[in-house]
């Protein structure tokens, strides 16, 4: 049985959602499943350190078309009709002669500010158009499936929610009772000083400048020792962000890390007070619940899909006003009973995310479509 993987988003930029898809290849061996044969297709060689399961191939598409067009007509050319084709990035091709199982993991429509009218209207297209084709549509939470019915009028009953998730091996509670941590902050920091982090690309959805502003008010009001770690993008002299912490008097405190692989980003986690990630919008959140998993205190905010995996757990803030995180960093840093029950529950919830439960609900959704594609 063959299984096709639309893989375009492993060979450029690989953010959250290259992650996921990482993620599901890394650990569909450790589910059972009827697929000999699985094609990771993509336009150019995908890099050596993802990690393929048994019986799959790299199938390199090359052509001069872009992206959205490779999506369209490259990658239905190539696959034809050996089997469901998987595509795990929001897009997939309309005039596919294959059975399509199309994965959403948020909404450009529910954050429209942050995109220009020509990208919006790009992006409705282009996904309105998967849902509707697909055979099967999943998403990473209730607030995206809603989001999904309400800007792409797809039934709610067509879409399935399928959670990201978290390897619990990997990202978990330090052993070694904070050696560990001691050693990653010296090799970070140059020094022993605490940190709060925050991990994920540098925007304004996800209000990096109000957290810096918050931040040297946290100081400057309290004296903490902490130094701020941004982990997740470069942020070059002219950022915005640069000159925001600048103006605040924290630039000395700005730790800007970069990208990171996934062993560093559990030694952050392990090793920060606190994480914080103050987004006015997500379709899921994965830093929230790896920080989790990690038994590292966590505050989001009150709104979309944070509730629905953090609550109870993460202190869930109403806003992002300077005001409101420095007083949410405030009391996580000094509230010991609240951060023992955050280090206590976070695992503890994560467990329900792990991947290979999440890769097991994904191969119940495909597998089917493969059995009733090939018995047709």
């Amino acid at each position: 049985m063959i299984l096709g993987v639309n893989g375009i988003r492993l060979v450029a930029h690989r953010s959250g959602v290259a992650r996921c898809i990482e993620a599901f290849l890394r650990y569909l061996d450790e589910i059972p499943h009827p697929f000999h044969d699985i094609r990771v297709y993509s336009p150019t060689p995908i890099p050596k350190d993802v990690t393929l399961p048994a019986g799959a191939r790299n199938v390199v598409l090359r052509s001069r078309l872009p992206n959205a067009l490779w999506e369209q007509v490259t990658l239905a050319r190539g696959h034809g009709r050996a089997g469901v084709l998987f595509c795990p990035s929001y897009v997939a091709p309309v005039l596919a002669r294959c059975p399509l199982v199309v994965a959403h993991h948020g909404s450009y429509e529910g954050y429209p500010k942050a995109f220009g009218r020509w990208t919006l209207y790009r992006a409705w297209v282009a996904y309105a158009a998967s849902a509707w084709r697909a055979d099967a549509v999943s998403t990473v939470s209730a607030y995206s499936r809603r989001d999904m019915t309400r800007y792409y009028r797809v039934p709610a009953a067509r879409i399935h929610v399928i959670p990201d998730g978290v390897d619990t091996r990997l990202f978990r509670p330090l052993a070694d009772g904070g050696s560990a941590a001691v050693e990653y902050r010296r090799s970070l920091l140059g020094g022993e000083a605490p940190l709060i982090a925050y991990v994920g690309k540098p925007t304004e959805r996800r209000n990096l400048s109000a957290l810096i502003r918050a931040f040297a008010r946290l100081k400057a009001q309290h004296g903490v020792p902490h130094k701020l770690v941004v982990m997740g993008a470069d942020l070059p002299g002219s950022s915005p962000f640069r000159q925001v912490a600048d103006e605040a008097g924290v630039a000395g405190d700005l730790v800007v890390r970069g990208h990171a692989d996934h062993g560093e980003m559990v030694r952050l986690y392990q090793a920060a007070d606190l994480l914080v990630y103050p987004s006015s919008y997500e379709g899921f959140g994965m830093p929230v619940l790896e920080a989790m998993a990690c038994g590292t205190p966590v505050i989001a905010l009150d709104n979309t899909a944070f509730p629905e995996f953090a609550g109870g757990v993460a202190l869930l803030l109403p806003d992002a006003r300077v005001d409101t995180l420095a007083d949410g960093m405030w009391r996580v840093l000094t509230d010991d009973a609240l951060r023992r029950h955050m280090r206590e529950a976070g695992p503890q919830r994560a467990a329900a995310y792990d991947w290979r439960v999440v890769v097991r609900q994904y191969v119940d959704l495909i597998v089917p479509l493969a059995h009733a594609w090939e018995a047709a």
